[in-house]
Formats: structure tokens, C-alpha cells, sequence
């Protein structure tokens, strides 16, 4: 089990050990996380759920929120829906799939939150980004987190994509990006 709390809202989650950080919340998932809370959003995917930190914290805190939970892993699908459970989370939606594949093509959103596979590839990570501009409302956000070391690539992919990009935190390792509709 994995325990974390951020502004006094606590999540108690079963990880697997296929899962990304399967011991504990990595220190680039909270950066993210403390930079989206900032952010106004009635409509929030985590793209790339894992088992579900940043869905299950979005919607814990934003009850009046409609959360989506999105990945290809069904371990990760399988686990963050017991993780919804468990936190008794019932405004998450959890969903199956490769991109937005099984996602209706009208539904949008206020902020798409990602900490991405980078380990799969740049064209990967660059596809996302690309396809978030499509599934985000006028002045919805994308913000994601990476590696420092990866920075310049992605913040590139971003300023191509959305046209300019920000950043609105970093750490030692980890530098949380910004992209605007």
C-alpha cells in the first residue's frame, strides 16, 4: 500500500509491481499534482493513470468534478478502479485504452494531467501532446511532468504544438510544463 497526503487530502492505494512507482508517490507525481490543484477544472484526465495517484487525488479533492483515468495497462486500469473503490471515490471514470481509441470523439476537457511514458519514446510522448490540443476545451491546460534531463525536447514538442508553454515548477529531477489551448 502506498499512503499519501497533499493539503489534507488523503490517498490510500494498492500499487502493483509493474505499476510505475509501486513503493511509493515519486516526487515529480506530486510536483504535478500540487500545480494542478491551482488550476479551475469542472472536466480532468490523467492520461497514463498507473494505479491512479493523480485521478484519485483529483477527484477526492474536487468532488464536483467529472475525473477520467486513462491507460492501455489493464493492470493499471484493474488496480486504480479498486483504488477508486477502496478511497470511495465515485466521481473517477476509468477507462481502457490506447490514446483516446475508447474515448468519445466529443468529449473534452478543462486539464489533461501526465506524467508520460517517456521510457517509450519520444514519438509516443510527442503523440500525446499533439492529440491533448484536440481534447482540450478553449483555455483548457495541458501540464506535464518529466525528467529535468528531458526538458528541452518536451517543452519543445509542446511550444510546436500549443504554440508557446510554461513552466510552472521544477525540482532537482523534476520540471512541470504547461501547455494552453
Amino acid at each position: 500500500m502506498v499512503d499519501f497526503t497533499i493539503d489534507d487530502i488523503a490517498i490510500e492505494a494498492k500499487t502493483e509491481p509493474d505499476l510505475f512507482s509501486p513503493k511509493a508517490l515519486d516526487s515529480g507525481t506530486r510536483l504535478l499534482i500540487e500545480q494542478a490543484v491551482k488550476v479551475e477544472a469542472q472536466t480532468i484526465l490523467d492520461w497514463g493513470c498507473g494505479w491512479g495517484a493523480i485521478s484519485l487525488y483529483m477527484a477526492k479533492s474536487r468532488p464536483q468534478s467529472r475525473v477520467m483515468a486513462l491507460d492501455s495497462d489493464i493492470a493499471a486500469i484493474s488496480t486504480t478502479r479498486a483504488n477508486a473503490e477502496h478511497n470511495d471515490v465515485r466521481n473517477l471514470e476509468v477507462i481502457a485504452s490506447h490514446g483516446f481509441s475508447e474515448v468519445p470523439a466529443d468529449l473534452k476537457y478543462d486539464l489533461i494531467l501526465s506524467h508520460p511514458p517517456t521510457h517509450r519514446g519520444r514519438q509516443v510522448v510527442d503523440q500525446m501532446v499533439a492529440d491533448s490540443l484536440e481534447r482540450l476545451n478553449d483555455g483548457g491546460q495541458l501540464l506535464v511532468v518529466s525528467e529535468a534531463r528531458i526538458k528541452p525536447w518536451l517543452a519543445r514538442t509542446i511550444k510546436n504544438v500549443f504554440g508557446d508553454y510554461k513552466i510552472l515548477k521544477r525540482n532537482p529531477k523534476y520540471v512541470v510544463l504547461r501547455g494552453i489551448k
